[in-house]
């Protein structure tokens, strides 16, 4: 083949196909492992600072929570009282409040958890018998269900006064001999007790799970108002009378008035609307002006009244009604 053919062979590979493939994919595997190297490297300083942030959070947090254990803190709402939902609230948000000018306020969480371990009748005992309870249910069944009173038809409201409806009517004849003398309270506005309050009612009732209770829905609107009175009143139990926790009341038992409710859904109220709840229970007259998502619950009987509503107010929406205890039997 001749001397040069060591030399001519060489050059021939040089330029070869394959073996530029092959010079090529030698230089590529270099590259990319220096740049594998960086890559590592620098996930590896990543890691370290992620590692001593961590540290340095867990260090802050396990301090401040024991600045947190030594107060009050609001508890997931129990699955039976309420619906499951997450709490987040502002460590301010969490203490009860006392308002000088109306009663003691207590956020929701907080009140469910010391429901769940006192029972309502102590917490209300505790705070002179009345509470204001905010944000007393998630805001989004709070929502839904001021949404579905605001959709009902008129025929779907039933208007009353203080000669009651004829059902009123017809209790009250029934019940007079055991409930005795006394005067009704001038008042008047629109009740709904149907569909678009069950789902709030069947939250509600666990409040007292050995009461019976009986709830509706309220709109008020020009010239509506209820006179001073201490919501004093009792009831007969009928054939499915039952307490939420599955209690049988037996027929013609008499029932009477424990606890008084009132769950507020309008947004945006103001006293100049009217209204507004007056509690005449501690001495003073002292304003309760309805706040959205908030509930007043007090011992039965005690004073209050509701001011009347003013023209061109818009229409004001509750949630109220009673607990009621059997009397035992003379």
């Amino acid at each position: 083949f001749g001397p040069n053919y060591a030399s001519t062979l060489s050059l021939g590979l040089q330029f070869c196909p394959v073996r530029t493939m092959a010079v090529r994919r030698e230089a590529f595997l270099s590259k990319t492992s220096r740049r594998s190297q960086w890559l590592a490297r620098v996930l590896a300083a990543l890691t370290l600072v992620g590692v001593a942030c961590s540290s340095l959070s867990y260090n802050h947090a396990f301090v401040g929570s024991r600045v947190a254990d030594a107060r009050p803190r609001a508890t997931a709402i129990p699955r039976r009282e309420a619906p499951s939902v997450v709490v987040d609230l502002a460590p301010e948000m969490m203490f009860t409040k006392r308002d000088r000018s109306g009663p003691v306020q207590i956020m929701g969480p907080k009140f469910w958890d010391e429901v769940e371990q006192q029972g309502l009748q102590q917490v209300l005992a505790s705070n002179k018998g009345i509470v204001q309870v905010l944000n007393l249910l998630p805001g989004v069944l709070a929502s839904q269900t001021l949404a579905r009173l605001q959709g009902l038809s008129e025929h779907e409201w039933t208007q009353e006064n203080n000669k009651g409806t004829i059902l009123d009517q017809a209790i009250d004849s029934l019940t007079s001999v055991l409930r005795g003398p006394g005067k009704t309270a001038e008042y008047s506005y629109a009740t709904h007790n149907g569909h678009a309050i069950k789902g709030a009612a069947g939250v509600i009732e666990s409040l007292v799970g050995d009461s019976v209770l009986n709830l509706k829905a309220a709109r008020y609107q020009k010239s509506n108002r209820i006179a001073k009175h201490g919501d004093t009143g009792s009831s007969i139990a009928g054939i499915f009378t039952r307490t939420p926790d599955g209690q049988h009341i037996p027929v013609g038992t008499k029932l009477r008035r424990k606890f008084a409710f009132i769950w507020y859904l309008t947004r945006d109220w103001k006293e100049t609307y009217g209204g507004c709840l007056v509690d005449h229970g501690s001495g003073d007259a002292r304003t309760i002006v309805p706040q959205f998502n908030s509930a007043v619950i007090f011992e039965v009987p005690r004073d209050h009244e509701v001011t009347e509503m003013v023209e061109g107010s818009p229409s004001r929406y509750t949630v109220f009604g009673w607990f009621y205890e059997a009397v035992p039997a003379s």
